[in-house]
């Protein structure tokens, strides 16, 4: 008689063993790229963007700065024999840094760029001369980053313009050095041209990654052919698996007892089944998206930081930005009962957490501003670290900065409501005064000062909360990282004297900038106040502005006087703090009846946003009108 238990497991075993064998048979080629592979690959993309990002911030600041000298825009006009005399006078202050080459050059209507002067001497032509823009070129084991920009002459009457030519070399070892230690080969295509890495196997398979920063620019790694996948001895044991099957089924049918064959026969041929949790490994990571965190060295790959990606406990959102120092993004962090929170998350480049300068800015940034609790202040609410990488949790702000608002404007010529625009620098002085005032943690003064105001680092939410943010480049008495003697770090454009030359900073220098951020709010007019570009005009009448009541009627005519003197060149002369210069500016509201709350701030910022949005609008606008 048959035995239903012996038929049952018999019927399992040959359907395990078969299904095993044929699974091996059949399983599909292996190759490719590996996990490792992959890792390298997107360490080495991001490290080679966060190169390419940092090298063009320094040379777009390098470049539109000499553009601006005065000595520049006088030598355009004149001949190759005269602006190498200037040069050797001083009067052209081209001092190439190692590696860099600066050219002067000239254009006239139908004539070629003449090339007017190359510094250092022997120095390489830039391929680009006269045609402004942003430019990397392949050349071996370096990319060489330019920017050309045009300028414009004291004399318009020539009909000859000029520009100047900035470019530096980015070496490419370290970040495609990632990609031979992990025996990788493959290359490097930027704008047709190609540098080799390694040697690809015979058959190889190619995977091409874009580099973010450079729209023709490719990675491409060359991983090992496929291969057949099959695994003889699993097939073998499935085959031996189905036969033991059938033998126990047999006997089942026939009534035998054969269970203790059968038992050993079990333990030695059934294959071992493991259970558990795979979604563990990238728990918290959207399906589709790779992680961005790399088991191999637990650091952030920036190129797999896409919406759904995860940074420690936050989700990303999408990328709002990047910078000379970090790349920012808007994410949100997820608790329990369906709350959630959107915050802001910035992550340096990871080339510079090899920097250590650069690290203690980025942490003196964290430290620092996390000590400020005030509305019109960005809260600092977390500062970690991910492997070698870092990354500060900022309050987000569901709105717009302030620069971007004022250049919508100043496009079509439209003004910020006067008591608007008071009772945004109100809140501007309001917010820097309360840095200022900051102690630490043991109760002292910090002694903070910003050092960067500027109109980008002010944001206007669409509730109409003004907040300050951005204190990378702040400076306190007891910094963990002190900025070398004569260093100038900050916006030359908005940049108090003192500061300009590398001297002491005390918050006198946030009162001049700021006046500076109301002149333009103010009058709609864009300044440049760079000490570089005014200084041969002397000290008399600094900062050489117009009356803003001359450029605009409306304007109570006392703000000429606090304006223009929180602007002075001598630093005693200017209002003692930020509290004092708001207070100035209350006083004048109170007298012309002027008022501003935080919704008819939200107001005008919804109308600009919507202007905005018309094709009239150029976000990305090159040509801004600027005062000097």
């Amino acid at each position: 008689m048959a035995k239903p238990a012996l038929v049952v497991i018999g019927l399992v075993l040959a359907g395990v063993g078969a299904g095993a064998a044929g699974y091996a048979w059949t399983r599909p080629s292996t190759g490719g790229m590996t996990p490792t592979g992959s890792a390298a690959m997107a360490s080495a993309v991001g490290q080679l963007d966060g190169d390419i990002k940092a090298a063009r911030a320094t040379v777009h600041e390098r470049a539109t700065t000499l553009a601006g000298l005065q000595a520049v825009q006088g030598a355009i006009t004149t001949d190759p024999t005269t602006a190498q005399d200037m040069r050797v006078r001083g009067e052209l202050a081209f001092n190439p840094q190692p590696g860099e080459v600066l050219e002067l050059g000239q254009l006239a209507a139908g004539k070629p760029p003449a090339v007017l002067l190359v510094q250092p001497d022997g120095g390489m032509r830039s391929a680009h001369a006269g045609t402004p823009g942003r430019y990397a070129d392949l050349m071996g084991d370096q990319i060489a980053i330019t920017e050309v920009v045009p300028v414009t002459p004291h004399d318009l009457s020539t009909g000859k313009t000029g520009y100047v030519a900035v470019t530096r070399p980015l070496d490419l070892g370290a970040a495609l050095g990632q990609v031979e230690k992990a025996g990788l080969a493959g290359r490097l295509d930027i704008a047709g041209k190609t540098r080799a890495i390694g040697t690809p196997p015979p058959g190889a398979t190619e995977t091409a990654t874009p580099l973010p920063s450079l729209a023709n620019a490719t990675l491409v790694i060359a991983a090992p052919a496929l291969v057949s996948g099959r695994s003889m001895p699993l097939v073998a044991g499935g085959a031996g698996l189905a036969g033991v099957g059938l033998i126990v089924l047999l006997a089942g049918l026939l009534g035998k007892r054969a269970s203790g064959a059968i038992a050993g026969a079990v333990s030695v041929n059934a294959p071992t089944m493991l259970s558990g949790n795979s979604s563990a490994i990238n728990a918290g990571v959207a399906a589709g998206t790779p992680s961005p965190v790399d088991t191999s060295s637990v650091s952030i790959s920036p190129a797999a930081l896409g919406p759904g990606a995860v940074i420690g406990r936050w989700e990303i959102i999408k990328r709002l930005g990047s910078g000379g120092m970090a790349d920012v993004y808007l994410a949100r962090a997820r608790g329990e009962a369906g709350f959630e929170r959107q915050v802001a998350v910035k992550v340096m480049h990871p080339h510079l957490a090899r920097n250590d300068r650069a690290v203690e800015h980025f942490l003196d940034e964290a430290r620092l501003a996390s000590r400020i609790s005030h509305p019109n202040v960005v809260a600092i609410q977390d500062l970690g670290k991910i492997g070698t990488d870092y990354v500060i949790v900022m309050e987000y702000v569901d709105g717009v900065d302030l620069d971007r608002l004022l250049t919508s404007a100043r496009v079509v010529g439209r003004q910020v409501p006067v008591d608007v625009a008071l009772g945004i620098i109100c809140r501007i002085c309001d917010g820097l005064n309360a840095a200022h005032h900051s102690t630490t943690t043991e109760g002292a003064p910090q002694g903070l000062v910003h050092r960067d105001v500027k109109a980008a680092n002010v944001l206007i939410s669409k509730q109409g909360g003004v907040k300050v943010v951005d204190f990378g480049i702040a400076k306190a008495a007891s910094q963990v990282h002190m900025t070398m003697a004569g260093e100038t770090k900050g916006t030359p454009s908005m940049m108090a004297p003192e500061q300009r030359v590398g001297e002491q900073v005390d918050v006198r220098a946030d009162v001049y900038s700021t006046a500076a951020v109301a002149f333009e709010i103010l009058t709609g007019q864009q300044v440049n106040l760079d000490l570089a570009v005014l200084a041969h005009l002397g000290l008399d009448n600094w900062p050489h502005l117009p009356p803003p009541s001359t450029l605009r009627p409306e304007l109570p005519p006392e703000l000429d006087r606090v304006l223009l003197t929180a602007m002075s060149y001598d630093r005693d002369r200017r209002p003692a703090d930020c509290a004092a210069l708001e207070a100035s500016f209350e006083s004048i509201m109170k007298a012309n009846g002027l008022s501003a709350s935080d919704k008819d701030i939200a107001r005008w910022v919804a109308g600009e946003l919507g202007q905005a949005a018309q094709p009239a609008i150029n976000e990305g606008a090159q040509t801004r009108p600027r005062l000097r």
